[in-house]
């Protein structure tokens, strides 16, 4: 299996002030499905953390051509697309239906993490034939996502953020989605609420956990074009590039 695709009917909680699927709600989305795919091709999370191993997303750029609307039922795909270097490599597509009109389409990269020591560890070497085998050669977004730079000017402070406990995963440390939720909740409510997204683009360099406080920057790189940081300890905890849509 080199794909899963899925039926999806968006729910109220999944849609912004304009009835649009959110990119909270697609983050969440995408995560269970990479998790679901990989463990039906021998690489979950159950057959990873007996070996105290783990997957973490580091990157991820997501492309809204047409935003999914609530009550519209969709079908979100995913497929894992071989090795990076130390990255994994995992696309995402959001489709009406039948499948013939492309509504959001996604990549990411992925790291995998010995629990024990934080050490990053080669997929070749823990995956050995396994990734090559299960690959698939289709690109949703062809470029791999690069390594976003903060603005040297412009950044400022927005807010704090106290991480709580609904903040948290099973893993006992922020949810990945969480973040681009803080994101999008930096952004002036007037321009965010009228718009709808373009792009965005995600960083996750830090782990946060219930109890720590961490400071959101936020600056314009553009007409209707935002970066945020979130900072935590004097460390980079996340680093997003969002594009509304003029």
């Amino acid at each position: 299996m080199k794909s899963l695709t899925t039926r999806y009917t968006l729910r109220t909680s999944d849609v912004d002030i304009r009835k649009n699927y959110k990119a909270f709600a697609f983050m969440s989305m995408a995560q269970e499905m990479a998790n679901w795919h990989a463990s039906r091709i021998g690489f979950g999370y159950d057959d990873l953390i007996r070996d105290n191993i783990s997957w973490v997303v580091s990157r991820m750029r997501v492309k809204y051509l047409e935003a999914p609307k609530w009550e519209d039922e969709i079908q979100f795909s995913t497929w894992h697309k071989g090795p990076d270097g130390v990255f994994s490599l995992r696309d995402f597509e959001v489709s009406d239906t039948d499948g013939k009109k492309t509504l959001i389409q996604a990549t990411s990269s992925w790291l995998l993490i010995d629990t024990l020591s934080r050490r990053m560890l080669r997929p070749d070497h823990v995956l050995g034939e396994k990734s090559p085998a299960t690959a698939l050669d289709r690109d949703a977004i062809a470029e791999h996502c690069g390594k976003l730079v903060t603005p040297k000017d412009g950044m400022k402070p927005v807010r704090t953020h106290d991480v709580l406990y609904s903040d948290a995963d099973f893993n006992g440390h922020t949810n990945n989605a969480k973040y681009i939720e803080w994101a999008f909740d930096t952004l002036p409510l007037d321009i965010v609420s009228g718009k709808d997204i373009d792009e965005f683009q995600i960083n996750f360099n830090h782990e946060t956990r219930p109890g720590e406080t961490v400071e959101l920057l936020r600056g314009m790189t553009g007409p209707d074009t935002f970066f945020v940081e979130g900072r935590c300890s004097d460390k980079t905890v996340f680093q997003c590039h969002i594009r509304l849509k003029s």
